[in-house]
């Protein structure tokens, strides 16, 4: 079905009688009723699916997947949490004929981010996107316009939002000014990826919908190397590494910057330095800079297939410059401020706990997303778009990947509308936006 045509003629709904118990919830009324799209047990979709369960009042009316084992796993598990049975559909679009149905938690590849982000909220549903929650840039814009004309809620899946941790640290060097004036971060990313191989034309399984899972993206044969988790390295589906992962703590560094523009300029020197060979279509290393119009500047590192001892000894973080020491945002939901010799002057553990103590982190992120969720679903019932990350905050984080992703493909720096994210360069113009399937493009 075309995207206008659905959007124009959804007029059958589903309504679905909950005779079961609603997980946590402190009354009927309170019912939240959400999808989980994307469910596969190996994915990022169940983790959030499990998270969502917790928050009170929260009813997973459907799981939706193009996976039938998925299908099954994910409404197996809902039922056996909640005593509800969810109903289950591998096409979005008819899951948000369901007028019931309060909003979508989007855990998709990432071609798809957006798509199903502008079709939900054009049906009235609130939105929990993954990160990147758009493709390209030119998506950005797009999601932060339906957004605003729609005035749904919309909150993009940048966890680290939520942190007391993050939050206690930035509220005491405010009131304090520890360390001064902030104006540089840098952030990081560092793994180490295996080969994904060489993918082989074949059969579509018997328990995948290969057509609606490439969904708004041109049609390509199914290849054995690509479901669940390889499409991340291929450019007709995924974002790179830099998508993949540099979004969370280049958030984490604009938040303690206060920055809430685009950047004015990209720079990206990065290429194919440590191969595995196979089908891998991004480059493994990019060494990223952002520059604003104020003159503040954040950094990332990322390797891709080589990690090797990073920054504070962990994998992925941020460290913040100031004029007096600097500030370091850990991703097991901790901050520590430090003075001009590298001594750690205050801490903060998961929850905002200041460290007097050795405190057990047996699950940082998992904490983050309740705390996350919950936000949602609270801006869900009281009908207020301002969550964490609203479409302004997670585009403006998304797109910063995105901007690496082409400068390095160009080899040259980008220039930017700091106010509306539009591209001043012809370098990179032509990435800027992306193709889409017949009968599936966005506005």
């Amino acid at each position: 079905m075309d995207r206008r045509e659905f959007i124009k003629t959804s007029a059958g709904a589903f309504f679905i009688a909950s005779a079961g118990k609603v997980f946590g919830a402190a009354a009927p009324s309170n019912r939240v009723r959400l999808a989980i799209v994307g469910c596969h047990r190996k994915g990022r979709g169940i983790t959030v699916m499990r998270a969502a369960l917790k928050v009170p009042g929260v009813e997973i009316a459907w799981v939706c997947d193009v996976d039938d084992r998925a299908l099954e796993f994910a409404a197996a598990e809902v039922y056996a949490t909640t005593g509800v049975k969810p109903r289950k559909e591998k096409d979005l679009r008819k899951v948000l004929e369901d007028k019931e149905l309060d909003g979508i938690i989007s855990e998709t590849p990432d071609h798809f981010h957006a798509y199903s982000a502008v079709i939900a909220m054009q049906m009235g549903k609130a939105v929990y996107v993954e990160k990147p929650c758009c493709f390209c840039p030119a998506e950005g814009q797009i999601l932060m316009r339906v957004a605003k004309e729609t005035g749904m809620v919309l909150q993009v899946g940048s966890q680290r939002r939520a942190s007391i941790s993050y939050r206690s640290a930035f509220d005491w060097m405010k009131k304090t000014g520890a360390i001064g004036e902030m104006r540089y971060a840098k952030a990081w990313y560092h793994s180490n990826r295996k080969s994904i191989g060489e993918g082989k034309k074949t059969a579509v399984p018997a328990w995948l919908d290969w057509d609606l899972w490439q969904a708004c993206a041109p049609r390509e044969d199914f290849r054995d190397n690509i479901v669940h988790y390889n499409w991340h390295w291929f450019r007709k589906w995924g974002t790179s590494e830099m998508g993949n992962n540099a979004p969370h703590f280049i958030d984490a560094a604009r938040w303690a910057l206060g920055i809430d523009t685009f950047p004015e300029s990209v720079q990206c020197a990065g290429g194919e330095f440590y191969p595995k060979g196979g089908d891998f279509e991004w480059p493994d290393v990019f060494n990223s800079s952002f520059r604003y119009p104020d003159g503040k500047i954040i950094t990332f590192d990322l390797t891709c297939h080589g990690r090797s001892r990073a920054l504070f000894d962990v994998q992925t973080g941020a460290l913040i410059y100031g004029e007096k020491g600097s500030l370091f945002l850990g991703p097991a939901d901790n901050a520590q401020v430090l003075d001009e010799k590298g001594k750690v002057v205050r801490e903060w553990t998961a929850g905002g706990i200041e460290k007097t103590e050795t405190i057990s982190l047996t699950d940082p992120t998992g904490r983050l997303d309740v705390a996350h969720l919950t936000k949602f679903v609270d801006c869900i019932r009281a009908k207020d778009p301002k969550t964490y990350a609203d479409a302004d905050v997670g585009v403006k984080s998304s797109v910063l990947p995105l901007l690496a992703n082409i400068a390095t493909d160009c080899g040259e720096t980008l220039h930017v509308d700091p106010k509306t994210g539009d591209c001043l360069s012809k370098a990179g113009a032509d990435k800027w936006a992306r193709e889409y399937e017949k009968g599936w493009e966005l506005l």
